[in-house]
Formats: C-alpha cells, sequence, structure tokens
C-alpha cells in the first residue's frame, strides 16, 4: 500500500527499523522540553493521505514510556482517513524531571489499519455469554 506524504524535510519521512516492525517511526521536527509534569504538542513534519477504510494510529515508542516517564496524553491518537493536517504527538511527562526530545529523535509510531463502519442495531437482549456482565476484575487472579 502506498501512502501519499508531504514531509517538510526528507529525514522526516516515517520508516521503519526493521521490514517486520508494525510501526513506523515517526520523529520531532524540531527539539523539544518536555517539562516534568506537563504536556508538550510535538510537531512530526509529516502529513498524509491515508486511504479511505483505514485510519492512522499513533503511540509512543516503548523506550519513551519506559526510560523517560512519557506517555501520550491522550493514551492513543487517531488520524481519520480525511484528516490532512500534520501530525501532532501530545506527550506527557509524568516524572519531576524535564525531558528533551531531540530533532528527528524517533519517539512515536504510527499504524495504519483498517476501518470497520459499524452500523450498531438496538436490540431487546443481548446473547448470552458464559462471562455475561462480569467486567472489571472478574476474572479474579490465583
Amino acid at each position: 500500500m502506498n501512502i501519499n506524504m508531504i514531509v517538510n524535510r526528507a529525514e522526516l519521512t516515517p520508516s521503519r527499523a526493521h521490514p517486520t516492525d508494525a510501526g513506523s517511526d515517526l520523529k520531532s521536527a524540531n527539539e523539544v522540553v518536555v517539562k516534568a509534569h506537563s504536556k508538550t504538542t510535538i510537531n512530526t513534519g509529516v502529513k498524509l493521505e491515508i486511504p479511505k477504510s483505514y485510519y492512522g494510529l499513533v503511540n509512543i515508542r516503548s523506550g519513551f514510556g519506559t526510560k523517560f516517564g512519557l506517555r501520550m496524553a491522550n493514551t492513543v491518537g487517531i488520524i481519520d482517513s480525511d484528516y490532512r493536517g500534520e501530525i501532532l504527538v501530545i506527550l506527557q511527562n509524568d516524572t519531576d524531571f524535564d525531558v528533551t526530545i531531540e530533532e528527528n529523535e524517533r519517539f512515536a509510531q504510527l499504524l495504519i489499519l483498517p476501518d470497520i463502519y459499524p452500523k450498531f442495531v438496538p436490540v431487546k437482549k443481548l446473547t448470552e455469554t458464559k462471562r455475561g456482565s462480569g467486567g472489571f476484575g472478574h476474572t479474579g487472579t490465583k
């Protein structure tokens, strides 16, 4: 699948470190400091034309979460197929230390996934299952 894109600089082009990686790395378009206990918007310099029936899913690279205490402020980013603006990523710093993201540093991952457009149908009763309506912690621990 080809994804049309506009990129500020060639080095910001989303890419995979390994051919079998699920996500393509997104890089910071400029140096950004994410201050302790605050959130900051990171520019990627990338605009995409995601095909209809697909969407983009953005998440922070695992190393940034485990090494630096950063997470996406909205947990995960969704890019609709009709969005044509720059991909922006809002990071939250949960630590007591400022974290610097260098220009061109890989900090997030982008996945392009098929979208399913369900029609939600009201009914009076749902089918029975063994779990039923058991929610959080329903399966317990051993």
